[in-house]
């Protein structure tokens, strides 16, 4: 437990779930703002409902996130203790909440299911999306399967998009030229063992944590609740939702080997391996189609993904710049500059102005 040399420090209960890699990454975002803020925090790991009570009964406890099992199962807890749901969803108006915005997911992977060619777009989840065209089931992906011609599959997370794929597989369906995947978390074992690299949403997960300690500072200070939806990361394109047709497209590969790897790219050697070709001949090549060097490029990515970071988050410069692999403040200050005659602050004030 983090210790705090406030006297009266607030002692906060947080609950863990069994995805133990996120959760420690949401944890760490969430310590970035309680260490901060001077609090306690007593992570609570099985049991998480149980112990919570136990800390209650024995008056150990001023506030409490986690992913909650329903709006009613919180009531039951005092109507004064402040209350964080770091879940799947909004559980209400009542309750303060943070999640990854669900929409903007659907927005950003049927973006690229059009670029794709795909045709109509559903969201594969155990977990209903309001407003959204809803698979909750492989039963259910097996009749879209069936009787849907080229359609796109937006999936809760790379494990249901494994699992989609596999279905597909089964009823003889190609995948992508007959239907896409994209998934959401990019975890590499999932691509591992769907033999297929799956295209993915990122989940911001140290910026959800920062979000629910920031809605929990509200919560303490007696504001009353808000629903925080967070922006997922950019959209990296693989196999399972790369048409073989468009495979050609040199950007695009590019960017499955780079998104990843902002802040810590491989050599020029390894882009052109990846890529079938000796470094010169890739440099040839690239320059040839893009009319940059593949340095030039890289550049690009970096500097749009500082714009949508600056825009998107209250992240501070330091750790922008630790996200596409310039972490000194006025190194990535300089750098920002010059690749777009702003600085950090004035395209993040240009952005909350914008309508």
């Amino acid at each position: 437990m983090p210790s705090s040399s406030h006297k009266n420090a607030r002692r906060i209960a947080y609950g863990f779930t069994g995805r133990i890699q996120d959760e420690m990454e949401i944890f760490q975002g969430f310590m970035e703002v309680a260490t901060e803020e001077g609090w306690q925090v007593v992570p609570l790991h099985e049991q998480f409902e149980m112990q919570l009570r136990s800390l209650i009964k024995r008056e150990a406890v001023d506030a409490v996130v986690g992913d909650f099992i329903s709006e009613q199962w919180l009531r039951s807890l005092p109507a004064d203790l402040p209350r964080v749901h770091r879940g799947g969803g909004s559980l209400g108006k009542n309750v303060s909440s943070v999640y990854l915005n669900v929409k903007e997911l659907f927005e950003l992977a049927s973006q690229h299911f059009a670029e794709m060619g795909y045709g109509e777009v559903f969201y594969f989840s155990p977990t209903r999306a309001e407003g959204l065209p809803w698979i909750r089931s492989l039963a259910s992906l097996r009749e879209v399967l069936l009787t849907c011609e080229n359609p796109g599959i937006l999936c809760a997370s790379d494990f249901w998009a494994r699992q989609g794929i596999a279905l597909a597989r089964s009823l003889g369906k190609d995948v992508p030229e007959a239907l896409g995947f994209v998934g959401v978390g990019d975890r590499p074992l999932d691509g591992m063992l769907a033999d297929m690299g799956i295209s993915s949403l990122p989940q911001p997960h140290r910026e959800l944590g920062r979000a629910a300690a920031k809605l929990l500072i509200e919560q303490l200070r007696g504001e009353p609740p808000r629903q925080l939806p967070v922006s997922p990361g950019r959209l990296i394109p693989r196999e399972s939702s790369r048409k073989h047709s468009r495979a050609a497209d040199l950007r695009s590969r590019l960017d499955e080997i780079l998104l990843p790897r902002l802040a810590d790219p491989p050599p020029v050697e390894e882009w052109a391996r990846r890529l079938g070709h000796s470094r010169r001949a890739f440099e040839m090549r690239f320059r040839t189609e893009t009319g940059m060097t593949p340095y030039g490029y890289l550049i690009g990515l970096r500097v749009a993904e500082a714009k949508r970071l600056l825009a998107e988050t209250d992240l501070d410069i330091f750790r922008i710049g630790q996200a596409i692999g310039i972490p000194d403040p006025p190194r990535f200050s300089a750098f920002f500059r010059k690749n777009t005659d702003r600085s950090p602050s004035q395209w993040r004030t240009r952005s909350v102005a914008a309508p």
